[in-house]
């Protein structure tokens, strides 16, 4: 098995002959508020993605891993620089875009699977034709739902679920429109131990099904490498990247792996890099 530098060195040759990054966002600085140098959250921040790559991002809290997402997604324009997504400058919202975050936010009064059609209802290209496929819809929904372990609770409210399943039920609200681009921050943060270590597998599973391109955002370094292709650590604020780091280990990947040492070395390398910018 190759090393992680060597991988990394792999990779970007390989980069060099590709065609350009599904997302490619070039030396942006973001500041909330008056754009001043106290106020910028980014400076120079540079991120390239390629589609159906599987990306998370890890640095010390407030580091802007999240002002990334909101980027890619359109719901935040830099002060400088240029986020690019598909060939295309963020200019707006993107409508292709599925979100999950660390708490589900399901509408208490709908069940789940009118949770889960909602993006269905709201996303431009589907919502009007919802009345008219709906039954399609609904078929997709109960679909999806089963491929998690969810078939039997379509029709029960937020309510009636456990934590774990509410979040189950996030990921899939988030791809039933079918996105280009997942986002993810932090989704599996509040739960306990052995539920997030199965909603790992439950994502890695969605993904080696359909490919989809995904931005995770966490905070947990065993997580980030069981789940990515690469891990990138950003720097403390204002944020940028400071460390490409490739994981190589053949997918599926299954949890046992986490016990390897060449696993291990990676979290540990992704650690010392932390501790580094945390000091800096």
């Amino acid at each position: 098995m190759c090393s992680p530098q060597s991988t990394f060195l792999l990779w970007m040759l390989g980069k060099s002959r590709d065609m350009p990054s599904f997302v490619d966002i070039q030396e942006v600085a973001v500041s909330y508020g008056e754009d001043t140098p106290h106020n910028r959250v980014l400076e120079g921040a540079s991120l390239q993605m390629n589609q159906g790559e599987f990306v998370a991002i890890v640095g010390p809290s407030g580091c802007g891993k999240s002002t990334f997402m909101k980027l890619m997604s359109g719901l935040l324009r830099p002060n400088e620089g240029t986020v690019i997504v598909a060939d295309r400058e963020v200019d707006k919202p993107l409508g292709n875009v599925g979100m999950a975050f660390q708490n589900s936010i399901m509408l208490p009064w709908r069940t789940t699977l009118d949770n889960l059609l909602l993006p269905l209802e709201i996303v431009k290209q589907h919502r009007r034709q919802f009345r008219k496929k709906r039954k399609d819809y609904e078929a997709k929904a109960h679909q999806l739902l089963a491929s998690v372990g969810l078939n039997d609770v379509a029709h029960k409210y937020p309510w009636e679920l456990s934590g774990g399943m509410r979040q189950r039920a996030s990921l899939c609200r988030a791809l039933i429109h079918e996105p280009e681009v997942l986002m993810l921050d932090e989704p599996f943060g509040a739960l306990d131990a052995f539920t997030r270590e199965e909603l790992w597998c439950v994502l890695r599973d969605l993904w080696e099904a359909q490919h989809f391109t995904v931005m995770l955002v966490t905070h947990d370094l065993t997580e980030a490498v069981f789940l990515a292709d690469r891990v990138l650590v950003m720097s403390a604020r204002p944020g940028k990247v400071v460390m490409n780091q490739a994981v190589p280990f053949a997918r599926p990947r299954d949890l046992s792996i986490r016990y390897e040492k060449e696993f291990i070395d990676i979290v540990h390398v992704l650690r010392d890099q932390i501790k580094t910018v945390r000091a800096s």
